[in-house]
C-alpha cells in the first residue's frame, strides 16, 4: 500500500492524493450501477446556494453604512477583504474539526457537537444556546424587516393603516413560508437559494443604479479613503463581520455533500466566501456614494431608508428583499428546529438506556466508529410532521416577538458585536486547537493563525460590546460630556 491511501477498515480505502477525492467504500462501488447506497443529496453548487441564503440578506443593507464610516475608498475594502479571508479560514477550520466524513452516508457533525467534543459537556450546553439565540433573534430582526418592507402593500389594502395590519401582513407571509421550515435538509432548499440570490441582486442593481444617478446628477463623487475618526471604525467592523455569520450551517450542508473531499469542499467554501464578499464590494460602496443625496449628507443603517419612499426603483428593490428575508427563514429556523429534535432523541434514548454520542474523541480521526454506533442504535429520522411541530414553534415564536417589536436596531448592535465574534471566530480557532492538539496533528501554520487570530478577536469581542453599549445606552446622556468623550478615546486605543 502506497504513502498516499489510509486503511479504514477491512475493504475500504480512503485516498489522500494530490486532487484529494475520496474513493467510496467497495459496497457502494459495486451499487453504483443500480441502487447506490450513499444518502448525500448535496451539491457543490446547492451547497454554495444555501449558505448564501443564510449568509445574504438584510445584513447587506448596512454595508453603506460601514463602508462611509470606515473610508469607501481603501481602508472599508481592505476591512472587508481581511474580514472575508478569515471567515473562509474559519470555514475550513470548522470541516477540519469535525469527524472525517463517510462518502457513503449523511454526515451528523453540528457546530455544538464539536465544541462539546473540544471542551466537553457544559460547553455543549453554551453553545446550543448559543446557535439557537443567533436563529431566534435573526428570525425576530428579519420578520420585523420584512413587515417595514411590507408596509407599502399592507397601507394599500388597508385604508386605515395600524401597527395590527401591518403585522398581519407580514404573519401571512410567514404563514406560506412555514412548510419549508418542515423539509429534511437545507439541500432540498436549493431553488429557493437560487430564487433568493437572484433576488438580492435585483436588489443591488437598484441600490447601484439609483447610487450612480446621484452622481451623474450632483457630480458629487463621496470617496474618502480614511474615517473620520479610529471610533468610526469601531462601529463599522461588526457591521461587516455580521454579512458572513452562517457558520451554524456549515456542518449541516457538508454532511450532506456529496463526495466531501478536500478538493470539493475547498471548491464549495472559497466560491462561497468570495460570491459574497463581491456583492458586498459592489453593494457597499455603490450605496455610500448616495450619501450626497441624503439631506444630512449620511447613509442609514438601513440603505432603503435613504432613498425616497415613492421611488419605483426601490420598490422593486424593496419587494425583492422581502423575497429574500421569506426565503432565509428556514435556513434560521432549520438549525434551531434540529437542535431540539436531537435534544428530544437524547432524552428518549437515555430514558431507554440507549448509549449513542456522536462526540466521541476518536471521531475526530476516524469517522468508522460514529457509523458503528449509529447502526448499533438504529436512529430514525423524526418524520415530516415531527420537523414540522418543532419548526412551527420555534418559527412562530420568533414571529410573535417580532410583533412587539418596534425597532430592532438595539438586538442588532449588541449582536453583531458580542455573539458574532464568539461564534464565527473565537469557537471555531478554539476548536480547532484543542482537537488537533488531542489528535497529535501538528499544522504549524494553521496552529499559529489560530492563536494569532484569537489573540485579535478576544479583546475585540470585548472592546466591540462596550463600545455598541455606549452607542445604544450611554450616547445621548454623555453625547457633550467629557466623560463620552474619554470613554471612546479608551475604546478607540484598545482597538
Amino acid at each position: 500500500m502506497s504513502e498516499n491511501e489510509t486503511v479504514l477498515s477491512e475493504g475500504e480505502v480512503q485516498s489522500t492524493t494530490d486532487d484529494h477525492e475520496v474513493v467510496a467504500t467497495s459496497n457502494e462501488q459495486a451499487n453504483a450501477d443500480g441502487n447506490p447506497i450513499t444518502n448525500r443529496k448535496g451539491t457543490i453548487s446547492s451547497a454554495c446556494f444555501n449558505l448564501l441564503s443564510t449568509m445574504v440578506g438584510g445584513g447587506s443593507l448596512s454595508l453603506p453604512l460601514a463602508f462611509q464610516q470606515a473610508g469607501n475608498g481603501l481602508l472599508g475594502p481592505l476591512i472587508l477583504i481581511v474580514t472575508a479571508l478569515v471567515t473562509e479560514f474559519a470555514f475550513r477550520v470548522l470541516v477540519a474539526s469535525a469527524p472525517a466524513p463517510n462518502p457513503a452516508q449523511r454526515g451528523e457533525a453540528s457546530f455544538e457537537s464539536v465544541t462539546k467534543t473540544a471542551f466537553g459537556p457544559a460547553s455543549h450546553v453554551m453553545s446550543t444556546v448559543l446557535v439557537c439565540s443567533m436563529c431566534f433573534f435573526g428570525t425576530v430582526g428579519y420578520a420585523v424587516l420584512l413587515r417595514d418592507m411590507l408596509q407599502p402593500i399592507s397601507d394599500y389594502i388597508w385604508s386605515e393603516a395600524t401597527p395590527m395590519t401591518h403585522n398581519f401582513g407580514m404573519l401571512f407571509v410567514v404563514f406560506l413560508v412555514t412548510p419549508l421550515c418542515g423539509l429534511e435538509t437545507l439541500t432540498s432548499l436549493e431553488k429557493y437559494g437560487a430564487t433568493s440570490m437572484v433576488a438580492v441582486l435585483v436588489l443591488g442593481t437598484c441600490v447601484m443604479v439609483r447610487s450612480f444617478q446621484c452622481v451623474a446628477e450632483t457630480g458629487d463623487l463621496r470617496i474618502s479613503l480614511w474615517p473620520e475618526s479610529s471610533r468610526m471604525v469601531l462601529d463599522a467592523i461588526p457591521l461587516f463581520i455580521s454579512c458572513f455569520v452562517c457558520h451554524y450551517n456549515i456542518h449541516p450542508v457538508h454532511n450532506d455533500l456529496q463526495r466531501p473531499s478536500k478538493k470539493r469542499v475547498s471548491t464549495w467554501l472559497r466560491w462561497t466566501t468570495w460570491s459574497a464578499t463581491s456583492y458586498y464590494m459592489v453593494m457597499g460602496i455603490s450605496g455610500s456614494l448616495y450619501a450626497a443625496c441624503t439631506p444630512d449628507g449620511t447613509i442609514k443603517g438601513n440603505v432603503l431608508l435613504s432613498f425616497d419612499d415613492d421611488d419605483p426603483l426601490l420598490f422593486v428593490g424593496r419587494m425583492c428583499l422581502a423575497l429574500t428575508i421569506t426565503l432565509a427563514f428556514p435556513m434560521l429556523t432549520i438549525p434551531a428546529r434540529d437542535i431540539v429534535l436531537r435534544s428530544i432523541q437524547k432524552q428518549l434514548e437515555n430514558e431507554e438506556g440507549i448509549t449513542s454520542d456522536n462526540d466521541l474523541e476518536e471521531p475526530l480521526l476516524d469517522g468508522q466508529e460514529t457509523d458503528e454506533v449509529e447502526e448499533q442504535v438504529g436512529r430514525i429520522s423524526p418524520s415530516f410532521l415531527h420537523r414540522l411541530s418543532v419548526a412551527i414553534v420555534v418559527f412562530w415564536s420568533g414571529a410573535a416577538v417580532a410583533c412587539c417589536v418596534s425597532s430592532i436596531d438595539v438586538v442588532w448592535d449588541l449582536l453583531g458585536s458580542s455573539l458574532s465574534i464568539l461564534m464565527s471566530y473565537l469557537i471555531p480557532f478554539g476548536s480547532y486547537l484543542v482537537l488537533k492538539n488531542c489528535s497529535g496533528e501538528n499544522n504549524t501554520f494553521s496552529r499559529a493563525l489560530c492563536w494569532m487570530l484569537l489573540g485579535y478577536y478576544s479583546p475585540l469581542m470585548f472592546v466591540s460590546t462596550g463600545n455598541a453599549i455606549l452607542n445604544v445606552f450611554y450616547a445621548q446622556e454623555l453625547k457633550d460630556e467629557e466623560t463620552y468623550g474619554m470613554l471612546t478615546n479608551i475604546l478607540a486605543f484598545l482597538h
